[in-house]
């Protein structure tokens, strides 16, 4: 298994609220119908009760995502919101049970039976892993390893003659990895003499394949997400929250009379965070940034800088491959999963992520902008994760 920016840490773009429930089963989902070949007439999703999944499957939305990949519509359409009730419409039986799983071995673990139109059945193991990620490792019975990231033969995971390719959700890997580790990143970035976010950048043009006008133009691309669902998140009326009342624009709105203690640029990036994070709880589409419980803290601080500096989108391409680049190391020697390792490896994670950026914009070399990083993300070490009613709000947008 290989790890890039665009699928591990700057994304998926997703429908909120979180990445390991929203987009991590989303894709889950949409694998299982690959493998499964033909529409889905009927499937039963169970979840273990004393797992995450269990617990907050309905407040999270992780009904709505597996219905959406079952039913191959894409997560980011506006049928996500009434996925189930369209399943439905269309014939398409789909069950959701909290039960015993004794094999379960991770927080976020689903099995699936899933019945088709042609009656086609399979039996999926399966379990999402944080930021989006996930790992299928049984289908009827065989032990597998799908996670999204290559093409794979159904030969191979149904042990039959069938010649199709199962997709991948993910871009795939074209070519070997440049560093994987700090140290490494560091000593690349010194000896071509290039700044910690073109290092980064330079990373993903070698394990995607991609060109650098190419790899640019994606990472503006999802800035573009992460500066709509700030906006959104200012505009009360895009705001349907469980437990918090909008109040990024009323903030933001106390920064412009001048009536909060200190004000500035500081300010602007905790509200436009708060208002990133209003938009992903209220299920519209945002970029994991490394997940969907920390979508605000790097659009906070990036969208503060642009309209502070209005920052050439080139360049804030680079900020974004700086920030990338610390979460590529989180990445590969951890883990972005909340339930397993806690809230700093989300919320802590994009703030050190946020500060190498804001020290790449200063002009800062790489060993500058990996020393804050480090110093942001030992002073969030140890949060727990404790959500109030299974719900990304409660402490979630204070935190970010």
């Amino acid at each position: 298994m290989f790890t890039s920016i665009f699928n591990d840490v700057l994304g998926p773009v997703m429908r909120g609220p979180s990445s390991s429930h929203t987009a991590g089963s989303y894709h889950i989902a949409r694998t299982v119908r690959d493998i499964l070949g033909e529409n889905v007439r009927r499937a039963t999703i169970s979840f273990d009760r004393d797992g995450s999944y269990g617990q907050t499957y309905v407040q999270q939305g992780v009904d709505l995502a597996f219905a959406t990949g079952l039913m191959s519509w894409k997560q980011t359409d506006a049928i996500f919101t009434v996925a189930l009730a369209e399943a439905e419409k269309q014939g398409s039986i789909l069950d959701f049970q909290v039960t015993s799983l004794p094999q379960a071995d991770h927080p976020n673990f689903v099995v699936l039976e899933v019945e088709g139109v042609e009656k086609a059945r399979l039996t999926v193991e399966a379990k999402s892993v944080g930021g989006g990620t996930f790992i299928i490792t049984e289908v009827n019975g065989r032990s597998v390893h799908l996670d999204g990231k290559s093409y794979v033969p159904l030969a191979e995971v149904l042990e039959t003659g069938a010649d199709r390719l199962i997709e991948p959700v993910y871009y795939t890997q074209r070519g070997e990895a440049p560093f994987t580790s700090a140290a490494g990143m560091l000593a690349f970035a010194a000896e071509h003499g290039c700044s910690l976010g073109e290092a980064a950048l330079a990373y993903e043009m070698a394990v995607l394949g991609l060109g650098e006008d190419e790899a640019i133009a994606e990472m503006i691309r999802r800035y573009d997400v992460m500066k709509r669902s700030v906006a959104d998140g200012f505009d009360d009326a895009k705001v349907n929250m469980l437990l918090l009342e909008p109040m990024a624009a009323t903030i933001s709105a106390n920064i412009d009379a001048g009536r909060v203690a200190i004000g500035g640029i500081h300010a602007r990036a905790a509200a436009a965070a708060m208002a990133a994070m209003h938009a992903c709880n209220s299920r519209r589409v945002v970029c994991a940034a490394p997940t969907g419980g920390a979508a605000g803290t790097i659009p906070g601080v990036m969208t503060a800088l642009d309209a502070a500096f209005e920052v050439d989108p080139r360049q804030m391409a680079k900020l974004l491959f700086a920030a990338g680049g610390i979460g590529l190391i989180l990445a590969i020697r951890a883990t972005f999963a909340a339930e397993v390792a806690g809230c700093q490896v989300e919320i802590g994670a994009a703030g050190a992520m946020a500060a190498a950026a804001v020290v790449e914009f200063a002009g800062g070399d790489a060993g500058q902008a990996a020393d804050a990083a480090a110093i942001s993300f030992q002073n969030t070490m140890g949060s727990v994760c404790d959500l109030v009613q299974g719900m990304c709000e409660i402490p979630c947008h204070t935190r970010n």
